[in-house]
């Protein structure tokens, strides 16, 4: 068993980093919002003072994570990447810091106290302990970008339907953006991702950007490859005076048949993908059923034989 000094050791030392991240991360973050001490501090903490009632849990984290994402408050690589999953809140970089920095120091802790408690060697806990590290470390990055690229797949997936509802628009005698404001509402039940993406475009038109700097934004934020050329061409048309509506039309014809080419691609690889399940998973079964009884009738009948011999 181990023993009871390596059990206050480890309680102690828990305690200690306990304490030590208070301070650090929960107390100076509540300090640094009391009051800026310039205007940039207060640009910087400013976007945590505006977070709606959240769960307790939520709110430990934003509270945890408020120091280290005020220092990309401006932030840009890792809001990029919220945006691009849909997090679009101001205090969702507090959420993740804080998560990233709950499972560093947790996740170490509680492989390191379930090892010694079950084997009751610390030394055999290390590697293990380290691997819990690695993994609070990277999990939340790897979450973020997996829960992006689902994101940018739907988006994909919908652009054929939106493109259709955009040339039934635009070639019933509405301008582009009222066009892409109705096709908005209309997709905001079937297609929710593009329909968000859309009305922040809406939004971003009406407040006075430029329409080619509203749908470059909007290529970047989907970072789907077929709606950045999308936006290219529309502003491309834009800029040249072309007929958008023939452009529309292209792009949806364009579209469809790609949309049929991938589902012919991925038909044919449905022989290909079954290979490996029906070689190790059915014909083993099949094999069973059919030759099973042949070979115990043909033991019985060899060891029959044997007997008699």
């Amino acid at each position: 068993m181990m023993s009871s000094t390596t059990i206050t050791i480890f309680f102690a030392s828990l305690a200690i980093y306990g304490l030590a991240g208070y301070w650090f991360w929960v107390r100076r973050s509540a300090t640094a919002l009391a009051g800026p001490t310039s205007e940039s501090d207060a640009a910087g903490t400013g976007e945590g003072q505006d977070r709606p009632e959240m769960s307790p849990l939520l709110n430990a984290l934003a509270n945890l994570g408020q120091k280290a994402a005020t220092q990309d408050a401006h932030g840009t690589t890792l809001r990029r990447r919220l945006e691009r999953a849909g997090f679009r809140q101001s205090w969702a970089p507090e959420i993740y810091h804080g998560a990233r920095l709950a499972l560093v120091v947790g996740l170490p802790s509680m492989t390191f106290a379930l090892i010694t408690l079950a084997s009751g060697a610390a030394v055999g806990a290390i590697p293990a302990t380290a691997l819990g590290a690695y993994l609070g470390l990277t999990a939340p990055g790897r979450y973020l970008d997996r829960l992006a690229r689902r994101r940018t797949v739907r988006i994909g997936r919908s652009l054929p339907d939106f493109l259709d509802l955009l040339v039934v628009s635009v070639e019933s005698g509405l301008s582009l953006d009222q066009a892409v404001a109705d096709t908005a509402r209309d997709l905001r039940r079937a297609h929710r991702e593009l329909s968000e993406e859309l009305a922040i475009f809406s939004r971003e038109v009406q407040a006075g950007a430029s329409r080619a700097d509203a749908l470059r934004n909007l290529g970047t934020r989907t970072g789907d490859p077929e709606m950045r050329k999308l936006t290219s061409i529309l502003i491309q048309a834009d800029r040249f005076g072309s007929s958008v509506s023939k452009v529309l039309r292209n792009q949806a014809r364009y579209m469809r048949i790609k949309r049929r080419q991938r589902a012919e691609e991925s038909a044919h690889k449905v022989g290909v993908k079954l290979i490996f399940p029906i070689f190790f998973l059915i014909m083993p079964s099949v094999l069973l059923v059919t030759a099973g009884p042949a070979v115990i009738m043909l033991l019985e009948n060899f060891s029959r034989m044997v007997n008699e011999i």
